[in-house]
């Protein structure tokens, strides 16, 4: 992926490692010692002590799975999967997240992709993979340009990216500085990284249970109120029926539940408790 004459492109050919721990990649010219990602107090250090595969030695531990939720939209999951274990969406030819390992069979069935995208670090996947496959633009808020050393960051963006068939990326904040959400105005559908969080239901993978709001899921911490603000005002003015995460896609939750969800810690306190959709209705 050198980006032709640049100095020190061959530094982008470095080898890439995955983190076993939350499944993010990083280039090193060997097993990394350490990984920035899980070090950041939003994650948390692996209890056993660190491990990197490679491309694979991941690809061979680490199944890919790619199917379609709903109609024009590919998903991409491992299963098992490595950390966190977020999946990735492609909406024609824009990625949305992605998965930590994607498979050679995955990549040759997407086809073509104009553009990469993220919501946030935690769920970059194996972005830099989708960039070496396709050439494809990257669009990442600059906010977050810290975690992207694995890969070139080609279209940096600031409030509002209009990317073409209804899909715009819109700049969030709270969980992270350059926290993004897409939003696929013809589906009604708000891919919203880790602004949100759902508990689906057993039986029914599309039904979600309850809904919460976190600057840190793994540890328990809320977010202040300037980011609650944040996320409101924005969720007020987008229309979405469906809230989809990296981990979830919630078809019976949308901006109403959202909003009052956000209005109620606003009018009390923040929390990352998980309330019951029943109570937000």
């Amino acid at each position: 992926m050198s980006p032709g004459p640049l100095p020190f492109a061959g530094a982008l050919d470095i080898p890439a490692w995955l983190c076993e721990n939350c499944g993010s990649w990083q280039r090193w010219f060997e097993r990394p010692p350490a990984c920035p990602l899980c070090i950041d107090a939003r994650h948390v250090l692996p209890q056993d002590g660190w491990s990197f595969l490679t491309l694979e030695e991941a690809r061979a531990k680490y199944p890919c799975v790619l199917d379609e939720p709903e109609p024009g939209i590919l998903r991409l999951r491992n299963d098992p999967a490595p950390g966190i274990g977020p999946m990735g969406y492609v909406v024609g030819d824009v990625a949305f997240e992605c998965c930590a390992v994607p498979s050679a069979e995955a990549l040759e069935r997407i086809g073509r992709l104009r553009v990469a995208a993220a919501s946030h670090p935690h769920s970059y996947g194996a972005l830099h993979l989708l960039q070496d496959t396709f050439d494809c633009e990257v669009a990442l808020h600059p906010g977050d340009l810290q975690w992207s050393s694995a890969l070139r960051v080609t279209w940096p963006w600031d409030d509002r990216l209009e990317l073409g068939d209804g899909l715009t990326l819109h700049h969030s904040g709270g969980h992270f500085a350059g926290h993004a959400v897409l939003h696929d105005a013809p589906r009604g559908i708000l891919f919203c990284g880790d602004a949100l969080k759902f508990e689906l239901d057993p039986e029914d993978e599309r039904r979600a249970l309850t809904l919460s709001a976190h600057k840190a899921f793994v540890r328990g911490i809320p977010l202040s109120p300037a980011e609650l603000r944040g996320y409101r005002d924005l969720f007020a003015r987008l229309d979405f029926t469906q809230t989809w995460t990296p981990f979830e896609q919630a078809a019976n939750a949308g901006r109403r539940e959202a909003l009052q969800l956000l209005d109620g810690m606003l009018a009390t306190r923040s929390h990352a408790a998980p309330v019951p959709l029943e109570e937000l209705g």
